[in-house]
This record gives structure tokens, sequence and C-alpha cells, in this order.
């Protein structure tokens, strides 16, 4: 395979603290799902080790993944499917951007050449390996204070109830210990074109939207595009690193491209009007949002007013919406600042007569 480059080179952090107890009830991450004879998708569950979606193209004498999941676990489980369906070594994977739960089952694919945006690789190393030490040493100390504390307890449930909370803190701590954070090695600013025999697999960066870092996996002969974070189908965004007037021009950059199946970072396999619904939920929020931007609403005020609309209703991630009101509310206040022309200087009035 011939390697082209133009240019080359914590939401989740929350729910890592909860994924010891996640990965005993969760329910079982979907099979590969078959979307042609060689490109195939795994759903991830909200409340699974996966979470977010992931792609395997099997290429002629090798794989490529893209995005490996939320743990290791996760991870390994997906390269068991892969190695179901063929022997191939999987060469390459793609991280569609930084967050965690596309990121952290990199360490299965050793020996793969690990693939994002610059930027992308930019966060791996300065924010989620940081974050991930902090989280780990905030939970080892709280298991040092809740053992002295059940030293000192007398009471029979209370003691109860520490033992439980030191447990679930260690169930988290062993979770971390398997958790090597693999950042990628291979970077692009603009575009990377993979050749494989007279098949082209081009990995874009169209624009910052869910991050700075996004990029997609366009497959031009099976007309599908693999979106990650950029697209959340029956679901709602999640905005926290996002630049949302960033990201609806993105999308319409993404829609140009020539494809009839769409796959997002989360939810099911979508077509081109479930992406321009997407499109559409930031539009409609941008509109719900401006005349409170113009009356001098304040964000409390709009936060706390502002109900999601009825066709969006049914969607997952409903807890997001406050964030996205707000986030929105803020880019729609710079714009409107921003626009406002700078005053000139003062004219000096007339002088008195004397």
């Amino acid at each position: 395979m011939i390697l082209k480059s133009s240019l080359s080179s914590i939401f989740v952090l929350a729910v890592l603290a909860c994924c010891a107890d996640n990965a005993r009830s969760a329910k079982e991450d979907s099979a590969l799902i078959k979307l042609t004879d060689d490109v195939y998708v795994q759903l991830g569950t909200p409340d699974g080790n996966a979470v977010s979606n992931s792609g395997v193209v099997l290429l002629e004498k090798a794989v490529l993944v893209f995005d490996t999941h939320f743990t290791p676990e996760a991870g390994q489980l997906l390269l068991t499917e892969i190695r179901s369906l063929t022997s191939k070594p999987v060469a390459y994977v793609v991280n569609s951007h930084s967050h965690p739960d596309h990121t952290h089952g990199n360490q299965v694919f050793a020996g793969a050449q690990i693939i994002s945006s610059s930027n992308a690789r930019r966060d791996v190393l300065q924010v989620d390996l940081p974050s991930m030490n902090r989280t780990i040493g905030v939970a080892q100390a709280q298991v040092e204070k809740l053992r002295r504390e059940l030293k000192q307890q007398t009471e029979a449930s209370q003691a109860q109830r520490i033992r439980e909370q030191i447990r679930s803190r260690e169930d988290y701590l062993a979770t971390m210990s398997r958790l090597k954070i693999t950042a990628p090695v291979v970077t692009l600013d603009d575009s990377l074109i993979l050749q494989d025999g007279k098949r082209e697999l081009r990995i874009l960066y169209l624009g910052a939207a869910h991050t700075d870092g996004d990029i997609i996996l366009f497959l031009p002969s099976a007309k599908i595009v693999f979106l990650g974070d950029l697209f959340f189908n029956e679901a709602l965004p999640n905005v926290q690193d996002a630049n949302i007037f960033q990201w609806m021009k993105t999308l319409e950059q993404a829609l140009l491209l020539d494809a009839d199946k769409f796959v997002p970072g989360h939810g099911p396999v979508g077509s081109r009007k479930d992406v321009e619904r997407f499109l559409g939920y930031f539009e409609e929020l941008k509109s719900l949002v401006e005349p409170y931007v113009a009356r001098g609403d304040s964000l409390e005020q709009a936060t706390r007013e502002m109900q999601i609309p009825n066709k969006f209703s049914g969607y997952q991630f409903q807890n997001f919406f406050p964030a996205n009101v707000q986030k929105m509310y803020a880019e729609v206040k710079a714009h409107q600042i921003s626009s406002i022309p700078a005053e000139g200087p003062k004219k000096e009035g007339r002088e008195k007569s004397r």
C-alpha cells in the first residue's frame, strides 16, 4: 500500500470514572455489521465498553480500523471480530479525533500505524494523558482517605458503605492500570491518501467541528464515509470542545462528498438525509438562541427556558442539551459583538466664539 500525503506531519473522562462498574453490567457491544464485501462497522452503545462506533476496511494485504473504542477490552473484542473475518494484519488505525471513546483501544493494535490530525495527536499527549494521570492520582488519594476512615468507623453499615466505595475505586484503578494511552504517529493537516490496488481511501481534514482535529475516512468506490463525531445520528452532540458555527460549515463540506452511507461516531449508520437532519438541529438551535442574545437575556435565562424541539426529543444524550444551548449562546454572542462596527475617532466640536 502506498501512502500519499499532501500535508503530514473529555466528555468521556467523566464516563471513565464509571467504567469499572459499567464493565460488569453493560450490554454487550454489537458484532461487525457488513456495509459492503470489504467494509464493516461495529456500533458502540452508551452503556457498553465501546461507547462509540468503529469501522473496519479489509484491504488487499492488510486491515484498516477507524477508531478503536473506549477501553482496551472493547478494542480487543473488536480485534476478535476482525479475526473472525480475516487473518490479515491490522496495518492502519485512524483516530477520528482525540477523545478517549475513540482512542483508548489503540494499544490493542500493536504494530499498526496510528493516523490522526496533528491537532488530535497534540490533544492525546497534552490533554488526555495528563488528565488520566490526574484522575488516577485523585482515585488513589480517595482510596487512602477511605481506608483511614474505615479504621476509625465503628458503625457496621457505615463501614460496609466505605468498603464498597473502596472496592469501586480499586476496580477503577485496576482498569486504568491496563490502559496505556497510545498516541498517533502519522499526522496530517489536510489529506492523506491510501492507495490499495485500484481502490483509493481518502483521510480528510475538512475543518474544525466537534474538535479542532476531526478527520474522516472517505471510500469513494463504496460511497461510504466514516464521519466520527462530526455526525451524531439520532443523538444530541457533545459540544465541549466544539466550534458549532465552524462545525456547521464542515458538515456542509462533508455533504459535498459523493457518498450514500454516512457512519456516525454515535448512533446507527445514516443516510445523507440523516446528516442533513443533524445539521438542521444546529440551525434550529441557533434560531432559538438568537432572540435571547438579541434581547440581551442572560445565558442562565436562555438555558432555563429553552426546551428541546419536539422533533429531537427522542434522541439519545438529552443531558447534553443545556451545554448545547450554552455553547451556541456564547458563539452567537461573540458573533454579535464582532459584528458591531468599531467606533471611529470622535470629531472635535467647534470652538465657541469669543
